[in-house]
């Protein structure tokens, strides 16, 4: 089977670490891929990325050779007019419109250069502007098309009403994202809406948990945005210090926004000698030190925001827990469906003594430890392992039996 996979960087740049893993699983799984970047950056960042270069086209957001082929197109192809008729008026605001209307050429592009190529399914992960270049591309071309939904791309709801009545079926990746999503297009949709989560390679040379020696170390693998809750983390360990512990270290791994708060925070806080921002780490430097048992436990302090944003399934979770890193973190989002059943250790949202109070205990207690290491690996091994989840998702392309 051959199929196109859009994506918005991907293989190229630091994000989308658990798409890539998807596509490498699908490419083992023997299906023929060609990925199409939305606006590829010009680096790799993750080196298991490189395994899918040969599967990727590089090409900018537009160029003048997709503006020519763009107005050839509208003075040949009534396909064309229809699609963008139906965008312009499915648009609910300028900012979206125009948003689309930027992908509009590319997308036009791609469906004359995949025309021929006997490609049988189109999948867009994100629900934003990458599925309108897939809504697109299958309109013009009538080559079937789906698409996965994540958190944020079904509350920003660029036209899904009519994505969803376009494509072959709808992937949700958690329960909390299809009821976004059905308050959206109707309840009249359901049946086209799977639940399938994102998967993560599911390690099976993993040693013993580590016996706890000397300094406690905790990491947070997230971007630095608010969602993430990391205040609520340093305050934590502020209550440590006050209580005179001080032999632990937390390590934030990611980049974004909230950088110079948050580092003005840990220095107001006196804690510059136990919280340290590397910034963000290659996807196989974080797996090796989840897998030489460098890290203690995984925190991760999300949020309700304000304007109601919230997490999803967290794929950086799903790794640790993978390799046997027991999980604190929230009763936000999607997050219940990974760590409800005990297989981490769950706090309300912002609450930082509730985050004080659970790594202080998995510091007094190491069979705590032990015990969530391995209730976590086997939640992972039972539910999201990317194997089974990608063989899953293969059952739903068009001749993907």
């Amino acid at each position: 089977m051959r199929m196109v996979y859009i994506t918005a960087r991907t293989p190229w740049g630091q994000g989308e670490t658990f798409i890539l893993e998807e596509m490498l699983e699908i490419k083992r799984q023997e299906v023929e891929l060609l990925i199409v970047p939305r606006n590829p950056s010009k680096s790799i960042f993750h080196k298991k990325a490189e395994e899918l270069l040969e599967n990727a086209i590089w090409m900018p957001l537009i160029n003048f050779r997709m503006v020519a082929v763009f107005l050839g197109a509208l003075l040949t192809n009534l396909s064309v007019w229809k699609v963008l008729t139906s965008i312009i008026k499915a648009s609910r605001n300028p900012r979206i419109l125009v948003k689309n209307l930027v992908v509009f050429p590319k997308s036009v592009f791609i469906a004359k250069y995949i025309q021929k190529k006997d490609i049988k399914q189109i999948h867009a992960h994100w629900g934003a502007t990458t599925a309108t270049m897939a809504y697109v591309i299958s309109e013009i071309t009538g080559i079937p098309w789906s698409l996965t939904l994540h958190r944020g791309d079904v509350k920003g709801n660029n036209i899904l009403k009519k994505k969803v009545e376009s494509a072959e079926f709808v992937r949700c990746i958690s329960e909390c994202t299809k009821k976004m999503l059905l308050r959206i297009v109707g309840e009249g949709y359901e049946q086209k809406i799977r639940i399938i989560h994102m998967g993560v390679e599911f390690p099976t040379d993993v040693s013993e948990f580590r016996n706890r020696k000397g300094t406690f170390i905790m990491i947070t693998p997230a971007n630095l945005l608010e969602v993430k809750g990391h205040k609520y983390l340093i305050k934590a360990c502020y209550t440590l210090i006050q209580q005179g512990i001080s032999d632990f270290q937390c390590i934030f791994y990611g980049e974004g926004k909230l950088r110079a708060n948050l580092e003005n925070l840990i220095k107001n806080k006196g804690l510059v000698n136990h919280i340290r921002m590397p910034g963000a780490i290659p996807h196989e430097e974080l797996m090796m030190i989840y897998k030489n048992r460098q890290v203690d436990v995984v925190v991760l302090p999300s949020i309700n925001t304000s304007d109601g944003e919230h997490e999803g399934i967290p794929v950086s979770l799903m790794e640790a827990m993978a390799y046997g890193a027991p999980i604190i973190s929230t009763n936000t989002g999607g997050i219940p469906e990974l760590i409800g059943n005990g297989s981490g250790i769950m706090v309300p949202e912002k609450d930082e003594k509730s985050i004080y109070d659970s790594i202080y205990e998995l510091m007094k207690n190491e069979n705590d430890l032990k015990l969530f290491a391995q209730r976590g690996r086997k939640k992972i091994a039972e539910e999201f392992n990317v194997q089974v989840v990608v063989k899953e998702l293969i059952s739903l392309f068009s001749d993907g039996e």
